[in-house]
């Protein structure tokens, strides 16, 4: 375990090093195999930008650097296994929604997660489908991306609102191409 240091704590007398030569020892409460912990943080460094990089909002709820926010997201995240694909930041979005910040989520987080999901969606499916719908149950506006070179027609607004309401809390629609009329029917989102 590492503690972290700011600049008035490195000038408190006993943080510094003594003048008798102890200073080429290492600070006595960190752990001797300081290494892996590094290691172990470089490791977890990814997985910490894919929440606060997606949505910097999140820092919010758990002020300044959202560790204890990632921490529980980790803790949930090993004993959950979700896919590491597009459906990896409707995962996010569930937990947030059902963890201890639930009360403070926000539609602009959840917002920021399901672009998030429709954007690795959009380079990362090899189907015949040539864009995505993604809906959430509360929120009103849906989220529609395209396949680069193949946004052939706007999906305005009001085709959005003439679509059925969702099924589940997360769904989802291929579609080909045509605006809401390549709609078929809402699909649970995996997780």
């Amino acid at each position: 375990m590492s503690r972290t240091l700011n600049a008035s704590a490195l000038l408190e007398p006993s943080v510094r090093p003594s003048r008798t030569g102890d200073f080429l020892l290492p600070f006595p409460d960190y752990p001797c195999n300081a290494r892996s912990f590094v290691n172990l943080d470089a490791r977890l460094l990814p997985y910490w930008h894919t929440l606060f990089d997606v949505c910097p909002g999140l820092l919010k709820l758990d002020p300044p650097e959202g560790l204890e926010l990632f921490r529980r997201f980790m803790t949930w995240a090993y004993r959950h296994h979700p896919a590491l694909d597009w459906t990896y930041y409707i995962s996010v979005c569930r937990w947030l929604l059902s963890s201890p910040y639930q009360a403070r989520v926000t539609e602009e987080h959840i917002e920021a997660f399901m672009v998030a999901a429709a954007a690795l969606w959009v380079t990362t499916d090899v189907s015949q489908a040539r864009g995505l719908i993604l809906a959430w149950q509360p929120m009103i506006e849906r989220i529609v991306e395209w396949k680069p070179g193949f946004r052939s027609s706007q999906f305005t607004a009001q085709e959005g609102e003439g679509l059925p309401p969702p099924s589940w809390e997360f769904s989802w629609s291929p579609l080909d191409g045509k605006g809401a009329g390549s709609f078929r029917r809402w699909l649970p989102v995996p997780g």
